[in-house]
């Protein structure tokens, strides 16, 4: 589960699943554009600044910072996310650097970054208040830092149809679980604690999903697998989905559609 270090090395490992939620993103959302897109204006790019990518995964921002002419240094703790970024900075031809380094323990030395962006990873992260911490020590005065985040009901209607699917299959949830429960746009406090200045801003979205094979692709990159000991080989996958299936149908039966709120925004800050 959302920092549980197993459950994230299997999940990001490399970016199959990544990606296939972002193609779900991509071709069911109810807003235009993509999140990326809204994002990116917020860090305020400038030719020459350097830009810490904390918990970059394969990098899906950088190309879109790429025409800004910034020096990035994308870190994560996943080798297989490190080779996708260094295989697309080749290709974009970015001043990118892959590092390998946890959020907790930057390797970096004081103020040494103008942004610091850090996408979608902090509810992964164990120590929260201590990775905020790093993310402030490595900004230099004048910098600003974003941190993308879920709103706390964001795909909550997935997690409501799981959260009665798996027990009727006789598999229990684990403690605290939930579809965002770990860091969301509620998290405010805790983000103030190290960035005083910081705001919130958010941005509605719902996934519209005309029939339920996009949905249950989408389910089946992570939210299947949030249950308490899940079986070897993966055997709960098909029975989980199929009961998925059952709950899509009938609510696409009765309202023509299968709408999913999925609120996403960013805490901004600037030092």
């Amino acid at each position: 589960m959302p920092g549980d270090q197993p459950y994230v090395a299997e999940q990001y490992g490399d970016a199959a699943r990544f990606n296939a939620r972002v193609e779900a993103h991509a071709l069911y959302s109810e807003q235009p554009g993509e999140f990326r897109d809204w994002l990116i204006p917020n860090v305020a790019p400038r030719p020459g600044l350097s830009l810490l990518d904390a918990g970059c995964g394969p990098g899906n921002y950088h190309a879109a910072l790429a025409g800004a002419a910034l020096r990035i240094t994308a870190c994560d703790l996943s080798d297989g996310m490190l080779r996708d970024v260094a295989a697309q900075a080749r290709r974009i031809g970015g001043d990118v650097a892959p590092v390998r380094a946890d959020a907790e323990a930057l390797p970096f030395r004081d103020a040494a970054f103008d942004r610091v962006m850090a996408n979608h990873m902090l509810y992964h992260v164990a120590d929260q208040p201590r990775a905020l911490a790093e993310m402030r020590r490595v900004l230099r005065p004048g910098g600003r830092i974003v941190l993308a985040t879920n709103a706390a009901d964001n795909c909550a209607r997935f997690f409501e149809l799981h959260a009665r699917v798996a027990p009727a299959a006789g598999y229990a949830l684990p403690a605290g679980a939930g579809a965002n429960v770990r860091f969301t746009l509620d998290h405010l406090p805790l983000v103030l604690a190290a960035f005083p200045s910081a705001r919130v801003l958010r941005r509605e979205d719902a996934f519209l999903f005309p029939d339920a094979e996009p949905a249950l692709r989408y389910y089946s990159t992570f939210m299947v697998d949030m249950i308490d000991a899940r079986p070897a080989g993966g055997t709960h996958r098909a029975t989980l989905i199929e009961g998925m299936r059952r709950e899509i149908d009938a609510i696409i039966g009765r309202e023509g559609g299968f709408r999913v709120p999925k609120a996403a925004g960013c805490f901004v800050a600037d030092v």
